[in-house]
């Protein structure tokens, strides 16, 4: 699928990942909608991409909000249709301990991103699939494939986006709308700034791997489309590692080079 001219929804657009998404997506010619909670974020950087010639439009939404969620939709519907391309990259959550959280945390967590992104896809999908076209990206992280200990909230809700894609998958196959997941390791992303004591918490076994910018992981996601890749985890080193270590061992390394609890602490 050819990004140029396609129009283009980009959620969690203001920064980090998303904002470098949008413009990769900007450079081959697409269309944006860009989707956050900011609004000075976010017309800071449609600014900067209409200077080079890009076509942008912004909107200031909640993504935590099903009823921000269904007024995004139903403007994004109301105005050129359903987008072609709908990425979900918003997320949040710091690296937690199962005891360390407070009361309702887990369904915190989960708001960003499985639930906004499921809500949002459904919101569009009838519309995706009355037109027969389409493709809608999901990002999560390798903590969806792996168990890290001590960012229990974290990496539920990222199993729960792996989930979600494979379900989206089955279901529109033959629609005419595919779905991609993207899967980077480590990214030096103002996530972590935004969240401290997480990025303490990496398993020590993912020096082999290195770190991503997020240019490379916005690169990765626009050749994925293009090349209608249903899956791409990211480096090629983490993807090797991923595929060749056997799941006992795995977890043993994860366990043995990751966030340990302190003798008597609960």
């Amino acid at each position: 699928m050819k990004l140029s001219g396609q129009r283009v929804l980009v959620t969690g657009a203001s920064s980090g990942i998303g904002a470098e998404i949008s413009r990769e997506m900007a450079r081959r010619g697409s269309h944006l909608i860009l989707v956050a909670r900011g609004a000075e974020k976010l017309e800071a950087l449609a600014g900067e991409l209409r200077e080079n010639g890009a076509t942008v439009e912004i909107e200031v939404c909640d993504l935590s909000s099903d009823a921000e969620i269904a007024r995004l939709a139903g403007r994004v519907l109301d105005g050129d249709g359903a987008p072609d391309v709908l990425i979900n990259n918003a997320g949040a959550g710091r690296w937690l301990a199962t005891w360390e959280t407070e009361a309702g945390y887990a369904e915190e967590a989960m708001r960003l991103p499985y639930l906004a992104a499921y809500e949002l896809t459904r919101q569009l999908l009838p519309a995706m699939l009355e037109r027969g076209s389409g493709w809608i990206l999901n990002m999560t992280s390798a903590a969806g494939f792996l168990a890290i200990p001590g960012a229990t909230a974290y990496a539920v809700a990222r199993w729960a986006m792996r989930a979600f894609s494979y379900e989206l998958e089955a279901e529109l196959r033959g629609s005419g709308i595919g779905v991609t997941l993207l899967v980077p390791f480590e990214v030096d992303s103002p996530y972590f700034d935004n969240n401290p004591g997480s990025r303490e918490r990496i398993p020590k076994i993912a020096r082999l791997i290195g770190e991503m910018t997020p240019a490379d992981v916005a690169q990765e996601a626009a050749d994925s489309i293009e090349h209608e890749r249903r899956e791409r985890m990211l480096p090629w080193r983490g993807r090797l590692i991923y595929r060749l270590t056997p799941p006992p061992l795995m977890r043993w390394l994860l366990s043995s080079t990751g966030w340990k609890r302190q003798k008597g602490q609960a």
